[in-house]
């Protein structure tokens, strides 16, 4: 099946450094999944349902680490001017699809967060984050650089559940586990700024993610070699037998795991 995802995507955006760019089979992977959870739509529900006090919707977006554009295209207007800086090869094209399918004003960049100071990107209505490794490991530098590029608003979208965040399917696991933090991406990204550069509205939306898979087999494979660093053959059944329980059978054996999300739209004026 097309939207079938296989279970052998080396790594996830969790498990990579700011500095990192996806294969593409992990990006394939990640998007894939994403076409199949309601994460855009939950983003777009609070994202339109806030308000002009709060972010309305902009005439130009400056989107960083794009992805395929899941958190924007169901909220910002057709007619918005659309910049995405997505380093990922596969992501890019996605973009690009989009963009021809959407009639958009999309334009697609080649490069990371920190090499906007040398692209011809002039300011925008809004400066948008989604997910990007930087809001945690450098958010002062990265706020800096989002607010020269703004002219009205800044917005992160960054993990809010309580729950693990180096994978995006270890929710599907109980802690004992997943073996991750269970404390909030949120409260590291909200410490690591301080006082003085906090947002001025915070929003969360709620979503769930989900990936699909051939056979349970498959899924198992795929969470086991997640936790590979700290897995045995007690930990592999264990995973085996609570994926049985729980997963999401669909027609032709196709599996869905899902895993609970909460977003914290971390929103600044400027």
């Amino acid at each position: 099946m097309s939207e079938t995802l296989l279970a052998r995507a080396p790594i996830e955006p969790g498990q990579i450094n700011a500095d990192h760019v996806w294969p593409d089979r992990s990006a394939r992977f990640y998007a894939r999944a994403l076409d199949i959870s309601d994460y855009g739509a939950a983003i777009a529900r609070v994202m339109s349902g806030q308000g002009a006090e709060n972010c309305a919707p902009p005439e130009s977006l400056l989107d960083i680490g794009a992805g395929a554009g899941h958190p924007v295209r169901e909220w910002l207007p057709l007619a918005s001017s659309w910049t995405a800086l997505e380093p990922n090869r596969y992501l890019r094209a996605r973009l690009g699809r989009l963009a021809r399918t959407q009639a958009r004003p999309l334009a697609a960049h080649d490069g990371l967060w920190q090499d906007l100071a040398g692209l011809a990107v002039g300011p925008h209505a809004m400066a948008w984050a989604a997910n990007i490794g930087a809001t945690q490991t450098h958010p002062q530098a990265l706020l800096s650089l989002m607010r020269s590029h703004a002219r009205e608003r800044v917005v992160w979208l960054v993990p809010a559940q309580r729950g693990p965040k180096r994978w995006c399917l270890a929710g599907a696991l109980p802690p004992a586990l997943h073996g991750e933090s269970e404390r909030p991406g949120v409260e590291l990204v909200l410490e690591a700024l301080g006082r003085s550069h906090a947002p001025h509205r915070i929003h969360v939306a709620h979503w769930q993610f989900a990936a699909r898979f051939a056979s349970l087999a498959l899924a198992t494979e795929y969470c086991v070699g997640q936790v590979a660093h700290q897995s045995g053959a007690s930990r592999h059944a264990a995973i085996a037998e609570h994926l049985a329980a729980t997963a999401h059978r669909l027609p032709d054996g196709v599996v869905e795991l899902r895993a609970p999300k909460h977003s914290a739209l971390l929103i600044w004026d400027v």
